[in-house]
């Protein structure tokens, strides 16, 4: 497998540094453009020794080997829009894309017109692009899909995620509003401005995935309060500052069938993840400590480069599309 990491942030960093780890041979490049890095050999980048090859600063000074269809791993934010220049570019240059774009998971809801350009233009490439990550992604959409696999019925999926957010990075910190003021919270939280992006599409993936229609879809989010002194990376918390968020996203079908995902990303929380279904019987899974976020993220990344090489399936596909075994629902 031929891999160019294009983003290289603290999530591209991981991404680049595994990838090297697993195999030196397979990194062909990672395009950047933080003047800092571009030019650095990306061994150096990674922690490892030197490959000899340098970081681009744009894609088209990526040499491309002829002996595998190369992917890019794509890590450069969360908002489909401004990222889909650079995945069209990418498509271009003859790469598969498989991005961290919490919004590219499942963007047929929310950007239907863009999200039927995109797969319309891959497909026009023989080229395939996918968003994948850990949530969304994973934990809170395809291992519950995968899951239900072990039931002939599913009535509700419930996912509960708890993240300790004072172990994670410093852009995820600001990011759930690590420090604010409540009343500064609950302002950007009207205008859209502040949350965990891809909470709603997870639950759109796990309908898709299971052949379920919804008929509405609520989400709220509100801030979480330190109700001691807390130490974090950006910045010491006190009693009354944010320390992080709470966020729901709820889906129904006419047939009353439910998910329900519970996102509390919170400085100095036990971190757990659980997902529970109920239907011809209740399963259960809890991972006690959490799936850490940014070097699994890196993991799935890598993961699903490996499975859009070995499918070509071109087009735009979610997780549900690439060989998932799941329950499927069958309307009478």
């Amino acid at each position: 497998m031929n891999v160019l990491v294009f983003g290289l942030g603290p999530i591209g960093i991981e991404i680049l540094r595994n990838a090297y780890q697993l195999n030196p041979h397979s990194v062909i490049g990672a395009v950047d453009i933080d003047p800092n890095k571009v030019g650095k050999d990306i061994g150096e980048l990674s922690g490892e020794a030197d490959s000899g090859i340098k970081v681009a600063d744009n894609v088209q000074d990526v040499e491309k080997r002829k002996d595998s269809q190369p992917v890019a791993i794509h890590a450069t934010g969360s908002n489909l829009k401004l990222v889909w220049p650079q995945i069209k570019e990418l498509l271009d240059n003859g790469y598969s894309v498989v991005s961290t774009c919490e919004q590219l998971s499942y963007p047929w809801h929310a950007y239907p017109e863009l999200a039927q350009e995109i797969d319309e233009y891959a497909k026009s490439k023989n080229l395939t692009v996918i968003g994948t990550g850990i949530n969304p992604g994973f934990i809170m959409d395809t291992m519950a899909v995968c899951f239900s696999t072990v039931l002939t019925s599913v009535k509700k999926i419930t996912v509960i995620r708890n993240v300790d957010v004072a172990k994670r990075r410093i852009p995820l910190q600001k990011k759930v509003g690590i420090g604010m003021s409540e009343e500064e919270f609950l302002s950007l939280a009207k205008q859209d401005k502040i949350g965990h992006v891809g909470l709603e599409e997870s639950v759109r993936l796990i309908a898709y995935a299971l052949n379920w229609k919804l008929t509405d879809v609520n989400n709220t989010i509100e801030p979480t309060i330190a109700k001691d002194q807390v130490h974090t990376p950006l910045t010491p918390l006190n009693t009354g500052d944010v320390s992080g968020l709470h966020q729901v996203s709820r889906g129904r079908t006419a047939e009353g069938f439910e998910i329900h995902l519970d996102l509390t990303m919170s400085a100095g929380i036990e971190q757990k993840d659980e997902i529970i279904l109920e239907g011809n019987t209740t399963q259960r899974i809890v991972v006690p400590e959490g799936i850490f976020g940014d070097t699994s993220t890196a993991a799935m990344a890598i993961n699903t480069a490996k499975r859009i090489d070995a499918i070509r399936q071109p087009g735009l596909l979610t997780m549900a599309d690439i060989g998932l075994p799941r329950f499927t629902y069958q309307p009478s």
